[in-house]
């Protein structure tokens, strides 16, 4: 049900935003809470929820192991994917399983509606439409949000924010308030954050221009291909029919036409049109500045930065099977259109191409990250928790993640329990966590494999090894699909077991399996084959059980290495500070030690590590100057 404005009603969760840090967030909250009407999802158009306001492709290296684990926690991300994908390739497949990461472009028009759907079936959720004023905050704790005048109570917030606080677009000397195209910015939610002490800082990103497909001379360009058998995301998908007026294209995979993108490039007559025309870009010009994202710059950046060069790569992606919009993948841009329409022209097989949307580049004010937990509650208000890019993080898969974890504790502290916290060693969503509350981010941050110190272990086919166990303990599965997915977990669990059985129990050649997996040439079909012999009653085994068994037996060593490496961190992990040690008052620790631990604040030895400004020589005189400071204390009040 979706009204205009409310009167006021008591919600357990409420989350702010649509967007894909938004739904999961009020999905994990629902699956969490299960009675009817206990999250609101309030946002400014219900019909942009799950709007795909950039590239209509979700995954791709980490981020696919994002979108794994939080299919694995019971999310949405994966199955709207599956349902709507219209090409889907494994990226770093020629590297080993720890880097490979699933992508898919998607059908943008279908993925929003699908996720429409979703949120729809929930009877826990109750869409509302309309702008967030105010946050309502007594004696540090949030009590709920004011929405179009009317107050909405709630035990728990989650602000998801995207693009949209104090959003402004620019298209050269142009401006224009708002959050993405066609949307209005939020205005008033960046007042109310100052208004409670919140430190507020500015970022910047950006999208390309949008070409109509009839005029590239699209046959002419080399193809850029899926893969022949898809992989999904989800481990439901294809595995059974859920109720139809949910989500009913999950029953088979791949749902949609599979497609072809692709590729062409800029030149070097691209590359002189924007050095001639810096001076109109709202980044050199002055008019912008904030910073943006260094892992996915624009072509003016990339032009500047890389000087040498005199050609970039350019995919074409279709942007859907429903219309002829082509997505230009590698040239966000912020320029003047009349240099957008010479640049695109100037790219083999564009020269007659038309633009439908121009790029633009959009500012938009986030909080900074050191101001939240590990767990995505705020350090001010108790209660209010931030996601996406509010928190600094570029991408959907970022957002979503966030959104997972802080509609999943934002439940908890409805229902009177504490939030929950994911490590480094558990989940990429720990490692993405972690280095917000432990780093300042300059620019939008963006996951890497290369931030995840045990990625070995954090691989995109053991996400639900990993993680799924835990959802259940923690209660986010005690839905019809939630049960499903469980029972599925446990075959694939009974699966795991019967292939290491047999490989234990033969031998090729004279030499254990387990070795021989560990040869280059070896690989997880020539493992499968091999173990045959030890099979009692056949192969049963799935395809993705068997690269998980071959994986863990490759990386075995590493993989031991990498536990007993978390073992010894585990201590300091595990060894929480006092939230209230001033330590401004440690002396003896060095200026940028001190810093850093009084702007940060980290919860444990572990975090107080892994800060900026902190070395390891630092933590060993932090512990002994909090043994001193808690034995005065002790002292004191006794």
């Amino acid at each position: 049900m979706i009204l205009p404005f409310m009167v006021s009603r008591d919600f357990q969760v409420v989350v702010i935003g649509g967007g894909h840090a938004g739904v999961e967030a009020a999905w994990a909250a629902a699956n969490m809470l299960r009675s009817e009407r206990s999250v609101a999802l309030v946002t400014i158009d219900p019909a942009k929820i799950g709007v795909m306001s950039c590239n209509p492709a979700i995954g791709g290296l980490a981020k696919g192991q994002l979108v794994r684990e939080i299919d694995a926690m019971g999310g949405l991300m994966g199955l709207a994917t599956d349902a709507t994908g219209i090409q889907f390739k494994v990226l770093n497949t020629s590297k080993g399983q720890a880097v490979r990461g699933p992508r898919a472009q998607c059908d943008k028009h279908a993925y929003a509606q699908c996720v429409g759907r979703m949120i729809a079936s929930r009877p826990e959720i109750q869409v509302i439409a309309g702008a967030v004023d105010e946050l309502l905050v007594e004696a540090g704790r949030i009590r709920g949000v004011k929405v179009g005048g009317s107050d909405i109570s709630a035990r728990a917030v989650v602000l998801t924010t995207g693009t949209f606080m104090r959003g402004l677009m620019h298209t050269g000397e142009s401006r224009v308030e708002g959050g993405r195209f066609g949307e209005a910015a939020a205005v008033g939610i960046s007042a109310s954050l100052k208004s409670l002490g919140f430190e507020l800082g500015r970022l910047k990103t950006g999208t390309p221009p949008r070409l109509k497909r009839g005029t590239i001379r699209w046959d002419e360009l080399e193809p850029a291909l899926g893969d022949t058998r898809p992989v999904p995301f989800s481990d439901l998908s294809g595995e059974a029919a859920l109720d139809s007026s949910a989500v009913p294209e999950l029953v088979r995979f791949p749902v949609l036409t599979q497609i072809e993108c692709r590729q062409t490039r800029t030149t070097a007559q691209s590359h002189e049109l924007i050095r001639g025309n810096l001076h109109r870009a709202p980044m050199y010009s002055g008019q912008i500045e904030s910073v943006g994202p260094r892992y996915c710059p624009s072509i003016e950046d990339k032009v500047v930065r890389f000087a040498e060069r005199d050609s970039h790569g350019v995919f074409l992606e279709p942007e859907s099977l429903r219309d002829d919009w082509i997505y230009c993948n590698g040239i966000s841009t912020s320029l003047p259109a009349d240099v957008q329409d010479a640049i695109v022209r100037s790219m083999p097989g564009c020269e007659n191409a038309e633009i439908y949307r121009y790029g633009y580049a959009v500012e938009y004010d986030m909080v900074r990250p050191h101001q939240i937990f590990a767990s995505a509650m705020t350090r001010t208000v108790e209660g209010l928790f931030l996601a996406g890019q509010i928190n600094g993080t570029s991408g959907y898969e970022e957002a979503a993640a966030q959104g997972l974890l802080a509609g999943l504790n934002a439940a908890r502290v409805a229902r009177g329990s504490e939030p929950i916290v994911l490590g480094r060693e558990h989940a990429y969503i720990g490692v993405l966590m972690d280095d917000l509350v432990t780093k300042t981010p300059v620019e939008p941050y963006r996951m890497f494999t290369s931030r995840a110190e045990h990625r070995l272990i954090l691989r995109a086919d053991n996400s639900a090894d990993r993680l799924t166990p835990l959802a259940r303990e923690l209660g986010m599965l005690e839905t019809d699909l939630g049960n499903l997915r469980w029972a599925l977990f446990e075959s694939r669990r009974s699966q795991i077991a019967y292939a290491n059985a047999a490989v234990d129990a033969t031998k090729l050649d004279g030499e254990s399996l387990s070795k021989l997996a560990r040869t280059p040439e070896f690989d997880a079909t020539m493992l499968r084959e091999a173990a045959r012999p030890g099979m009692k009653s056949g192969d049963p085994v799935s395809d993705n059980v068997w690269e998980t068994v071959f994986a863990d037996r490759r990386y075995a060593p590493y993989i031991e290495r990498a536990r007993a490496d978390i073992a010894r961190r585990e201590e300091l992990e595990r060894k929480r500070l006092p939230s209230h040690i001033d330590y401004r008052l440690l002396t003896p620790l060095r200026t940028e030690a001190r810093i850093a631990l009084e702007k940060f604040r980290p919860q444990t030895f572990g975090q107080a590590g892994r800060l900026e400004g902190v070395t390891p020589a630092d933590v060993t005189l932090l512990a002994v100057l909090v043994q001193r400071y808690q034995s005065s204390r002790d002292g004191a009040a006794s």
